[in-house]
Formats: structure tokens, C-alpha cells, sequence
């Protein structure tokens, strides 16, 4: 089934907002000064329907999305997929074999071919699964890697849920931190994590190795990728089942003894959102944080990160609305960038949003 639509507007930013963003940062991030790279965001082909806690993937000029949680609150593991070119959302036919929610779409090559992994993330019923899955474009297939399920706890020996704290290097997949929830199922305990696994998707033997654990415990973490080194950014931490964002940043080059906490923290507390790191090319050397959770409220601000000065910045224009839970992917290339923002939840949750957005540096 192929769905058409017109770009159509549903928020706009305006003196109103920026004045809630304010409030709610103390206007702590604005005060860092214009950044860098500024990225403009404008509306882009909405979905068909409203979609959060999901991510995307760019393989073959599509996009694909690996299930998600619905306007309804149920989970589906329907496979869709943005064709580029064509302007259009596309439905597979296709299922994930366990419905998934609060996941990262890991693009690796493994002996089959080039698929879409996720690690771990909330099934039908809420339950936090240690389940790996995997999608492959080219055959329209789905496998579950039923040898090597995701071994990460939190210090309380619970499933750990690091929702979009995973970054790939060099074909080779790192899961930072995770939390636990007492109101989970089947219950735990509210916990927080620091675990760093590495998944390498064509090892003979066990798939998954324990990594230097990061020196600040949480979950939701952001994560970018620039060469290699992996940026660990904001995230929850979890306290009796309260979840409070996070400012804290660290930075780890791949192979390393150990992470560096000294890294530059975020300007204003965010989680569950997305980044994107870059090496080369118009945002050469920095990374953008598109949208600011600060779950149950998500700020449209956009962050970006200065490699070279070790600084953060606010854009002079943030996101067209405010979002958490979205996914997010480079449609561009390296050296012209295009990122794309999908669904998620709006500011104050009360919606889940079927919109999507496009920033150009």
C-alpha cells in the first residue's frame, strides 16, 4: 500500500513558545550563543498515521521503520518505509516478529546481508524484552537472533531498556546504559544502568562483548557518532519512578580504557531524542540535537555540539513543533546533510504525532 500527502502545517513556532522554552530551561541553553551550523527545520511528508518511540533507517534511498507505538497506545511491529524519490509512504506487508516499542534501527551487515537490527525495547504488553531482531530490505525478511539476546542488567540484575542509546562503529553496534521499572512486565524495580555492550553481528562465536561502562548511570541516552568516537548525551535517570532529565555528556573513542566525563554538558537537561554526528562536510566536527525531551514534556529547541571548542549552542530556530520519542535519520549524505525527524510524542504528550521534519544546514 502506497499513502501520498501533501506537506500541510501544524505548529508553528512562536513568540508564545519561545517564551515556555524559557520558563522551562531557565533560559540556561539560550544564553550559550548562536551556533556553529545553524539547521533550519521545515514540514515534511507526514505519516499515516500518528507514530512514537520508533526510529528509522536509510537503506536503498528508503526509510524504514521497524514498528512503534500508536496513537492508541498498542504496539505494532508493521514494517513501513519512506521512499525518498517518490515522496511516499510505503507498507511492507511485513511484521517484526515481536511487536517493538523504545528502540534504535541499527543498520549492520551480517552474513546475510545488510540489515536493520534492534536491541532489547518494550513489546506489546509493556514488557521490556531482551530480544535482538533484525529486517532486511532486500528481501522483504525478518529473523530473530534467538543465540545472542541482549544481555545488558542494571545493578539489580533487571532487563535493561536503553531505548536510543545505541551507536554503530564500523559495523559493530554499542548499547550504552538502560534503565529498569518497577511498573514494568513483569515488575522489577526502578534502576539505572551504566553497561556498554558491543554487538558484532558477523562474530563466530557469542555476538555480544561488555565495554567501559559510562561514569554517569541512565537511560534514553542520546547517542552520535563522529569517526569513532561515540558521544553519550543527556537521558533519565530513574528514581523511584520518576524520570529526570539529564544534562550530562560524555565522549568515548572506540577502544579506549574508559569514558570521558569531562566532555562539555548540554546547556539544558534532554532526553529521548536525536542526534547527529558528523565527521565532515557542512556540519563538519559537530553534532545536532534535534528536539529536547524532558519527559512528560518535549522542548522543540535544537542543541548543537562544537567538537573543537568543546562547546554547546542553541540554533537561532528551533524544530516546527516540539517532540520526544521521534525517530530520526541522515536522508542526505556525509558532505550535504539532510536529517529527518519522524513522529513522536508533542509537548506535553497529549499527542503522537504523524508529522515529520526536514533540516538543511
Amino acid at each position: 500500500m502506497t499513502v501520498r500527502f501533501a506537506p500541510r502545517r501544524v505548529a508553528v513556532r512562536t513568540g508564545l513558545v519561545l517564551a515556555a522554552v524559557l520558563a522551562l530551561s531557565g533560559g540556561t541553553a539560550l544564553a550559550a550563543g548562536p551556533s556553529p551550523t545553524d539547521v533550519t527545520w521545515t514540514e515534511g511528508t507526514p505519516l499515516p498515521f500518528g507514530a512514537t518511540r520508533l526510529d528509522g533507517a536509510m537503506v536503498g534511498g528508503k526509510v524504514y521503520v521497524l514498528g512503534f507505538r500508536a496513537a492508541d497506545n498498542t504496539t505494532s511491529g508493521e514494517v513501513w518505509y519512506y521512499d525518498i524519490a517518490g515522496d511516499s509512504w510505503v507498507d511492507t506487508g511485513v511484521a517484526m516478529p515481536t511487536p517493538i516499542s523504545n528502540y534504535t534501527a541499527s543498520i549492520l551487515k551480517d552474513s546475510t546481508g545488510t540489515g536493520i537490527y534492534t536491541f532489547g525495547g518494550r513489546d506489546a504488553t509493556g514488557a521490556i524484552i531482551t530480544t535482538v531482531q533484525v529486517y532486511y530490505p532486500a528481501t522483504n525478511t525478518t529473523a530473530v537472533i534467538a543465540s545472542d539476546p541482549f544481555p545488558g542488567k542494571t545493578p539489580s540484575k533487571c532487563v535493561s531498556l536503553p531505548g536510543t542509546g545505541v551507536a554503530v562503529v564500523k559495523n559493530k553496534a554499542y548499547v550504552l546504559g538502560g534503565m529498569s521499572f518497577s511498573t514494568s512486565v513483569p515488575a522489577c524495580i526502578d534502576d539505572n544502568s551504566a553497561q556498554v555492550w558491543r554487538f558484532d553481528p558477523k562474530a563466530s562465536g557469542p555476538k555480544w562483548k561488555k565495554q567501559p561502562a559510562l561514569t554517569s548511570a541512565r537511560g534514553y541516552v542520546t547517542a552520535a557518532v563522529i569517526g569513532k568516537t561515540i558521544y553519550a548525551i543527556g537521558g533519565d535517570v530513574n528514581t523511584a519512578g520518576t524520570l529526570t532529565a539529564q544534562t550530562t555528556v560524555e565522549s568515548w573513542k572506540v577502544g579506549s580504557p574508559s569514558w570521558n566525563a569531562a566532555t562539555a554538558d548540554l546547556p539544558e537537561a534532554c532526553d529521548e531524542s536525536q542526534a547527529f554526528g558528523f565527521k565532515a562536510g557542512q556540519l563538519a566536527k559537530t553534532v545536532t540535537l534535534a528536539g529536547c525531551g524532558q519527559f512528560p514534556l518535549a522542548l522543540p529547541d535544537v542543541l548543537q555540539y562544537d567538537v573543537t571548542a568543546d562547546t554547546w549552542s542553541m540554533n537561532a530556530t528551533g524544530l516546527n513543533e516540539a517532540r520526544r520519542n521521534q525517530g530520526g535519520v541522515n536522508i542526505g549524505t556525509a558532505k550535504k546533510p539532510k536529517l529527518f525527524l519522524i513522529g513522536g510524542y508533542n509537548s506535553d504528550s497529549s499527542v503522537t504525532l504523524a508529522t515529520t521534519e526536514v533540516g538543511l544546514p
